[in-house]
Parts: C-alpha cells; sequence; structure tokens
C-alpha cells in the first residue's frame, strides 16, 4: 500500500507453470554432434555450449538466441507475435526476454484502486519471459520457442471476473491456445526445423507425431499432457471439493505421465490445480481485505444518506465473495 498516493495495489501471485518437461527428459540423444555456426559472422558457438557464452552480456546473449530462432521459419513467425503483444504493453522485445533461474512466463496480475472508491477497480496483466541461464543453446532455443509461445498466444484470466472456475484453468492450462500442448508443439516444429536429423531420432516430440500423415499433431499432443499415471486417484480427490467428476476430463487418462511440470513435479493437470488453488487463494485473501475496507466506510457513511451505492457494492461483492471463495476461507 502506498500511503503517499494513497492508492492499494494488490498484487495477484504471478501465474506460472514450468516447462512441459525436465530437460533431462526431453528425449533428445545426448550424441549429437556439436557444429560450429556463425550469428553475424562475428559470434563463433556450439549448440552444447552456455548460452550466455553467445556474447559479452546477458542482453546481448539474448538477442544472439533470437538472431537464431529467426532461422526457423516457426521461429519467426512466432517471435514477430512476440514483439507485436511486447509493443501494446509498451516494452521492446529484449524488455520481456531476461536470463532466469528456469525458463518460465511469468505473468502478473495487478489490481489497483482508490481507497476512497473502492468499486473503481482498474486491472493490469504484465508478463516476463526468463530463460534457464545454465541451459546450453540448443535447449536454451527450444525453451525460447515454448515460452514465447504462452507470452504471445495465451489467453488472459481474471479470478476477479468473468468465468475462472477449476475445469477451464485446467483445460485451458494443458489444451487452450498458447497452452502446454500448443508450445510444446512449436517447441517440437523449431526443433524439426533447425535441425532436422533429430526428426529421426528417440525425442518425445516423436510421441505426439500422428502415426498416419507423420506430422505433428494437437490430438496427439492432448492425449499425452492428459496421462497422469499413478496420479490418477489423486486427480480425482481434488475434484470433489469443485463439483467436478473424471466425466469433465474425458481425455484425462491412468497412463504413465510422460510430461511434468518442473515448477510442481506433478503430471500438468495436477500441476494446473495446485496452481489454481494458489491463485484463487490469493485472489479471494484480497477480496476479503477489500469487503473488510468496505465495511469500514460503511460504518462512516452510516447516517448520512450517502451510503447506498456502497450497500449495493459491498452486496455484491460479498455474494460474488461467497460463490467464488467457498473452497478458500480466509486466514
Amino acid at each position: 500500500m502506498n500511503l503517499r498516493n494513497g492508492i492499494v495495489f494488490l498484487f495477484l501471485l504471478g501465474l506460472f507453470l514450468g516447462r512441459a518437461e525436465a530437460r533431462d527428459n526431453r528425449g533428445v540423444s545426448r550424441k549429437f554432434k556439436a557444429k560450429k555456426r556463425i550469428i553475424h559472422r562475428e559470434i563463433n558457438y556450439t549448440l552444447k555450449q552456455n548460452w550466455l557464452k553467445l556474447a559479452n552480456t546477458e542482453r546481448g546473449a539474448v538477442q544472439a538466441l533470437i538472431t537464431l530462432l529467426e532461422k526457423s521459419k516457426t521461429g519467426k513467425v512466432l517471435l514477430r507475435r512476440a514483439e507485436k503483444k511486447a509493443m501494446k504493453g509498451g516494452q521492446q522485445l529484449l524488455d520481456v526476454l531476461l536470463a532466469g533461474e528456469g525458463s518460465l512466463t511469468d505473468t502478473t496480475l495487478i489490481r489497483k484502486f482508490y481507497p476512497s472508491q473502492p468499486d473503481n477497480v482498474i486491472y493490469e496483466s504484465r508478463s516476463k519471459v526468463f530463460i534457464n541461464r545454465r541451459l546450453n543453446v540448443k535447449d536454451a532455443l527450444l525453451d525460447m520457442a515454448h515460452e514465447l509461445t504462452h507470452f504471445s498466444y495465451r489467453m488472459p484470466f481474471n479470478p476477479y471476473q468473468g468465468p475462472f472456475d477449476l475445469k477451464r484453468f485446467v483445460t485451458s492450462t494443458v489444451e487452450g491456445k498458447g497452452g502446454e500442448v500448443e508450445a510444446y508443439l512449436v517447441e517440437c516444429k523449431v526443433l524439426f526445423e533447425l535441425i532436422p536429423s533429430e526428426r529421426e531420432r528417440d525425442s518425445n516430440c516423436l510421441k505426439v507425431v500422428e502415426p498416419t500423415t507423420g506430422r505433428l499433431s494437437k490430438r496427439r499432443g492432448v492425449q499425452q499432457f492428459y496421462r497422469v499415471g499413478r496420479h490418477y486417484r489423486h486427480f480425482r480427490r481434488n475434484l470433489t471439493s469443485f463439483d467436478l467428476s473424471l466425466g469433465d476430463f474425458p481425455r484425462l487418462s491412468s497412463s504413465d505421465a510422460l510430461f511434468i511440470s518442473s515448477a510442481y513435479g506433478l503430471p500438468y493437470p495436477l500441476a494446473a490445480i495446485k496452481e489454481y488453488k494458489v491463485i484463487m487463494g490469493k485472489a479471494c485473501q484480497n477480496d476479503h481485505k477489500r469487503l473488510g475496507l468496505l465495511r469500514q466506510q460503511l460504518k462512516v457513511l452510516q447516517g448520512t444518506g450517502r451510503s447506498p451505492a456502497r450497500e449495493n457494492l459491498y452486496y455484491n461483492l460479498s455474494e460474488s465473495y461467497k460463490t467464488r471463495c467457498r473452497n478458500f476461507p480466509a486466514s
């Protein structure tokens, strides 16, 4: 809370789900022979070297990685889309892409309102894309493609407004626009375009290739990403408190899980449930504080004849809070 400006900032915990799988599980052969490449004819590198060594600064290394990704047809289209998205937020792509401790797209929803006008709420969404600083050039390229798909295409969400239930969140996270399946398909396209020999290797990308056509398939991807293995019963137990059943997730499978969230160490459907609980817990905590502020204001205005609007606001927010936050009681 900034007392000087009189503005209350309530930050929603940044949403992120880790990469579609641990890099060691990518399935790409370790016997790949690194070849010398040249960026703008002045930077020598191998695909196995650390990507930060592409330049003398982190920003320069990110730019070099962008240059490499542009060599892929899919990567070039993705970068143009990401640039437009960054520009809408008043930024350049290099302002959005950063080196980090892990590869992830960190999206933060910011809610702002004046204490004197709690009914006038402004929402802003901001995203940063981080690439694991410990990766080699090849893996960093694939992570960049994956995370930029999230950044460029994932639909925005708001736990304070509109439909934001568990079913929608899980399906959107796994199979929705810019979700984990699409991000992984883009990653595989970039891999096949930049290193064609990988198509013939024992890669997990081959698990999302349609056998009849030989093409990368979203249908196959969805099928593989909903495999939760030994977590099947755990997933089912999580649904009961949200009035859901396994029938709400017809693609869920008890087959061994192939794709694991690095953020939670769980198959993506389970990781999405955990993420939903984190987000809603924080949102409901914030709404509980806002209700408290409104109650205080109603006491001050009581008897002045100036409280009907605030009373309506309090009633509507209170009813919404009861419905949305019944599984997330305030501590």
